[in-house]
């Protein structure tokens, strides 16, 4: 519990204090238990997008400026404990709109480019499954990472078609892939 009150301090601080100017909308994302991490597509940029990860201390953290496509969707923040992500991705789909990841991923067709694009990884690693991504997707000013980890991250969210957030299971380990349109102003 003590390391879970650390943890949201931690966020605290870093939401208010890594890579953000007050302008535009910043997202960003703390894990813990980091096992595998990389981050991709556009450059990263102190103005608009920061990414920091440590396999030694087991964190990544990101945060970047997301040019939202203007349908005001509401942003959360949420706590996500692996157990539970990989339990919801293992329940049975019953419709095409059972998708778990629809909530923060609401682009029907970006998701299903991320999900075949997945199929062409040559290895699970978030290098790999990064790499694959800017190679299929062509979605120049868009930000790609992609976070491994076993205990529990603390991200920000927005339901926009400028903004993913889609977790990959993969031989029982979850991937968590976040893209965003990058608002470079």
């Amino acid at each position: 519990m003590n390391r879970f009150v650390i943890l949201l301090l931690a966020f605290g601080f870093a939401n208010a204090n890594f890579c953000t100017d007050g302008t535009g909308h910043w997202f960003m994302s703390l894990a813990e238990g980091v096992t595998d991490y990389s981050y991709g597509g556009s450059r990263l940029n102190t103005n608009y997008y920061c990414f920091e990860g440590c396999l030694n201390t087991g964190t990544a953290l990101q945060n970047y400026k997301v040019a939202l496509s203007g349908n005001n969707g509401t942003t959360l923040e949420r706590s996500r404990v692996v157990k539970e992500i990989v339990s919801l991705h293992a329940q049975v789909k019953i419709h095409d709109d059972d998708d778990p990841n629809a909530e923060f991923c609401v682009d029907p067709v970006l998701r299903q480019d991320i999900a075949n694009a997945l199929k062409k990884t040559t290895q699970n690693s978030c290098k790999n499954i990064v790499n694959t991504l800017v190679l299929n997707l062509n979605r120049p000013g868009w930000a790609i990472t992609c976070i491994q980890f076993d205990e529990f991250a603390l991200d920000g969210v927005i339901s926009d078609m400028n903004f993913c957030s889609y977790d990959a299971v993969a031989n029982g380990e979850i991937y968590t892939i976040r893209l965003a349109k990058l608002d470079m102003s």
